[in-house]
């Protein structure tokens, strides 16, 4: 899976750019502040429907203007082209897929599957727990077909539990959630433990060519007592949860640790290690999509050259081109030259807002 091009009107600094991609590698030049990370952020926000930059949805709409339009065509597994295209202004959000509207966003996943590190995000090392969370949802949506349905099934009753702790309700209204809880909730934490039993084996082989010498392993904590089934958990923290107003245990906590040579990298990794942590994470997540016969989308690469020497910067992309997935590098000057050995490579040039492609 591949986006072939983009049409971006009025997003960031970049007034219209009409862009047509590589389906292997695609490097984007230009200095500090040109709009290379808008770029990547127009294509993130093409895949995830909005920014990894900020929160507000209508802050990349550029100055003076009410919206932004981005329209994408993707190429799916089988050769078919689909069109993907979102418009966001002040008023709202109005998404179409294959020229037909979509009012739930759960519909567009999986038309681009996109993945990004950018000195712009803290990233899952040091975005916290909640991004972490974010990075284990993603990864199991695209390789367990009956997780997102058990994860919307327990957000909607945890939201619902919630409400009854804030407005006082009696302890039966509240506990009413709690089989729902339960039950969805046990099958999330058995899918994710399965799933990082198997991203470990692949964190390992990523590992040894990226920090070779170097132990690592992840540490999957799931959000109660180990010792404890999560109904029990939830009936003996309900009165603290009341005093609270909201649930304090359940898979809404769960966390993990990338522990290296069996200590925390949060603490004890510099930030180019935290860096090749992140990109290893992100590359066994990638190839475990790849033995599921799940098709791979864009990974974008941000400021790429930054606190990567030119070992490990050949290391990342010889890793993606081996999985066949579509990279978009940015970078002030150029990357590394392993770079030479991708077969599809398209160059682009960045200024003031402007998109040149480099022939």
């Amino acid at each position: 899976m591949s986006l072939l091009s983009l049409d971006v009107r009025d997003f960031r600094n970049i007034q219209t750019a009409n862009l047509q991609f590589s389906a292997g590698l695609n490097l984007i030049t230009g200095p500090n502040a040109a709009g290379k990370t808008s770029l990547l952020e127009a294509i993130y926000c093409l895949g995830r429907v909005r920014s990894f930059r900020t929160v507000n949805a209508i802050e990349p709409v550029h100055y003076g203007k009410n919206a932004y339009c981005l329209v994408g065509n993707v190429q799916q597994p089988q050769g078919r082209v689909v069109t993907v295209g979102i418009e966001r202004s002040g008023t709202g959000l109005r998404v179409h897929l294959d020229g037909r509207p979509i009012s739930r966003l759960s519909e567009l996943a999986g038309a681009l599957p996109v993945q990004i590190l950018s000195g712009d995000t803290q990233g899952i090392l040091e975005g916290g727990p909640g991004c972490r969370r974010q990075a284990i949802d993603w990864g199991l949506f695209h390789v367990e077909h009956s997780y997102r349905e058990y994860w919307t099934r327990y957000m909607r009753a945890l939201r619902q539990r919630n409400a009854a702790l804030r407005s006082r309700l009696s302890r039966a209204q509240v506990q009413a959630w709690d089989s729902e809880l339960e039950f969805t909730g046990q099958e999330i934490h058995r899918l994710r433990q399965a799933y990082f039993e198997v991203l470990q084996t692949n964190l390992r082989v990523v590992m040894t060519e990226l920090l070779p010498g170097v132990s690592v392993v992840l540490q999957y904590r799931r959000g109660w007592p180990a010792d404890q089934q999560l109904a029990e958990t939830l009936y003996g923290s309900l009165d603290g949860d009341r005093n609270r107003g909201y649930t304090r245990y359940g898979i809404q906590r769960a966390d993990f640790k990338i522990m290296v040579d069996e200590r925390d990298s949060l603490s004890h990794c510099s930030r180019g290690q935290k860096k090749v942590l992140t990109v290893g994470y992100m590359l066994a997540q990638l190839a475990l999509q790849q033995e599921r016969n799940v098709v791979l989308g864009a990974f974008l690469l941000d400021d790429f050259a930054s606190e990567l020497d030119d070992e490990h910067q050949a290391c990342v992309l010889s890793a993606l081109r081996q999985l066949q997935a579509q990279v978009f590098v940015t970078a002030i000057e150029g990357i590394s030259t392993e770079c030479i050995a991708w077969e599809e490579i398209q160059r682009f040039h960045v200024e003031r807002g402007k998109i040149q492609e480099v022939v």
